[in-house]
């Protein structure tokens, strides 16, 4: 007998908190295959689809043949989930590309874990950041709530935009941590999420044999390229169209792209992704506190939003918790491109510390590449 559902406020960790979130969102398939550390969604998953005859529980051989299973049940009209982290992300790179390029609406959550070598099973977001070029749209969360809220709106999102959404939460920090957590009811999620209702000339369809994904000729190819780009750009209204639906319908606010903490005319700002943007917070009561800027939606980046947040600031430090040899961080690169002279900081990898203290060492830095920051003695 599978699991009962929780409904109201209850105490979940952030992993408990996916699993219910695509249970509620209705998901018809699950392609498994375990790694730490998001073991515990598929595990929590089984336990709340057990002896259901309208949920397909799939376990597979690799994070490879999960995500091909998963594009696969997509095509045939099915929503479809999946999860997976660290190498196993890495695993799946080519399945990644296939998936945008043959616009899959495919949610998966991706708990972020630091990549080999050395071994770790520590957090870092190096394994999501470098798929950032695959076509997926990236959500990233700082807790338990905000996973189960942005797991919901990814559906919402992805079978819009008809793109795949990689929603993001890094390790133990979230995915294992327990918190109090409002579930919605199965109605109320139902009101905001529409059964998946695909294009009808998407689909496979044995009774209308063609090809899908062939040999094309350079400029059909490079069409194709383009075409996920357009969606990309969608995706930025419907990211935000998403949040503000969601908040409507739940009574609760749902961070779109971005989420500014503090004095909006601050002199001084940190630019974080995930949990360093909660840790952030926390210099928010020094005496002279920076503003707050944490990236939820990673892609489609919110470069044009973010510039004018930044515009009047005259030092912008931005956090990354994900390398890129020789080059600034993701995060970093991607706030210069739109024109804002940032000091770039990486550090928190491998799951070493960030406290409000390395946040202030990071404040007090200025370089034009990445500076690496240790751990405090």
């Amino acid at each position: 007998m599978s699991m009962e559902l929780p409904q109201g406020r209850t105490v979940l960790t952030g992993n408990e908190a996916a699993a219910v979130a695509v249970v509620l969102a209705r998901a018809q398939q699950i392609a498994c295959y375990p790694i730490t550390p998001q073991t515990l969604i598929v595990e929590r998953l089984a336990d709340l689809t057990a002896e259901r005859d309208d949920i397909v529980f799939a376990n597979l051989d690799s994070e490879h043949s999960m995500f091909g299973y998963a594009l696969a049940a997509e095509r045939a009209g099915v929503r479809c989930f999946a999860a997976t982290s660290s190498q196993g992300l890495l695993y799946s790179h080519e399945q990644l590309h296939r998936a945008s390029r043959e616009r899959i609406p495919l949610v998966a959550v991706n708990v972020n874990r630091s990549v080999v070598a050395p071994w770790s099973l520590e957090p870092d977001l190096a394994d999501s950041m470098s798929e950032r070029d695959t076509g997926w749209i990236q959500l990233y969360c700082s807790s338990a709530q905000e996973l189960l809220d942005s797991i919901l709106c990814a559906y919402r999102i992805a079978e819009e935009a008809m793109l795949p959404v990689l929603v993001c939460a890094e390790g133990f920090l979230v995915s294992h941590t327990a918190e109090t957590v409002d579930v919605p009811s199965q109605a109320a999620v139902d009101s905001f999420l529409p059964p998946f209702q695909p294009p009808e000339d998407w689909l496979l369809d044995p009774n209308r044999p063609r090809a899908f994904s062939g040999l094309p000729e350079p400029n059909d190819y490079a069409t194709y390229q383009q075409n996920v780009a357009e969606a990309h750009d969608l995706a930025r209204t419907l990211i935000a169209e998403a949040a503000s639906d969601f908040s409507a319908a739940f009574g609760r606010e749902k961070v779109a792209s971005l989420e500014l903490s503090g004095d909006p005319n601050a002199d001084t700002a940190i630019v974080a992704i995930g949990t360093i943007g909660e840790t952030a917070r926390e210099l928010l009561t020094d005496d002279e506190p920076p503003l707050v800027v944490r990236v939820h939606a990673y892609r489609p980046f919110p470069g044009e939003e973010l510039a004018s947040v930044l515009e009047h600031v005259s030092h912008v430090c931005v956090i990354d918790r994900a390398p890129a040899f020789g080059a600034p961080g993701p995060l970093g690169e991607d706030v210069r491109a739109y024109g804002v002279t940032a000091t770039d900081v990486v550090c928190g990898l491998g799951g070493s510390d960030v406290t409000p203290d390395t946040l202030r060492r990071a404040l007090a830095a200025s370089g034009r590449e990445a500076i690496y920051l240790g751990v405090e003695a």
